[in-house]
């Protein structure tokens, strides 16, 4: 009697024990399937931005007004790990009006104008950014680097006179900057970055043109 008895208890340890195994084992599956998709596969994340560019190097001599007019988008696959690839598109002006003054130009030529300056740039660039947490984490801040071309327009008015120069040069943008998400689950996101962004164009003052780009972003992610 007592055999059967310890036997008994034996069992039902040893069926409590399998049941909670069970139970562990289904609790895992469960958590490794509902672990975040972006965990699991490539997605994708749209950002549109707006910045403020600053003239740096000899594009200070061209221009020193701080441009406002700086817009980009962004499109990037997301791996599970902890980088993304992609491309960005973008478009910045700058103007600057300087007072009426008498220019002389190199034939000896003289004209009293109002001098306008303007400087159009259009980097189309590839982006590679490396991440310092994970897919899941809400706030994610990285180091990107950006390289390709960008087509240029500098444009120097004096009254209706124009000193023009148009081309397509190299370009490399090394960045910084940190995505973030409105909640784990939410699709949408922001972003802030800065950027140098430095383009081989020559003309006049402009030795290159570099500018350091402080930019907020609105972002949209998909799988």
């Amino acid at each position: 009697m007592k055999k059967r008895i310890l036997f008994s208890v034996i069992g039902l340890i040893w069926a409590l024990g399998a049941m909670a195994q069970t139970d562990a084992e289904q609790e895992d599956q469960s958590k490794s399937f509902t672990n975040s998709l972006y965990e699991r596969f490539v997605s994708g994340r749209a950002t549109v931005f707006y910045g403020v560019g600053l003239p740096m190097g000899s594009q200070q001599n061209y221009m020193d007004k701080v441009g406002t007019r700086n817009f980009a988008v962004a499109i990037e696959a997301m791996f599970p790990g902890r980088f993304s690839v992609g491309g960005r598109i973008g478009q910045q002006y700058s103007s600057e009006r300087l007072p009426r003054q008498t220019y002389t130009f190199d034939d000896g030529s003289e004209v009293s104008a109002v001098q306008t300056r303007a400087l159009t740039v259009v980097p189309l660039l590839a982006i590679g950014s490396v991440y310092l947490n994970d897919i899941t984490a809400v706030v994610r801040p990285y180091v990107q680097l950006g390289a390709g071309g960008a087509y240029v327009d500098y444009a120097k008015y004096y009254g209706t006179l124009v000193d023009q120069k148009t081309g397509v040069r190299g370009a490399l943008a090394p960045a910084v900057g940190a995505k973030f998400q409105f909640g784990k689950n939410n699709n949408l996101g922001g972003e802030i970055q800065a950027q140098y962004q430095h383009v081989f164009f020559k003309y006049n003052e402009l030795k290159n043109s570099s500018n350091l780009l402080f930019s907020v972003g609105l972002s949209y992610r998909w799988l």
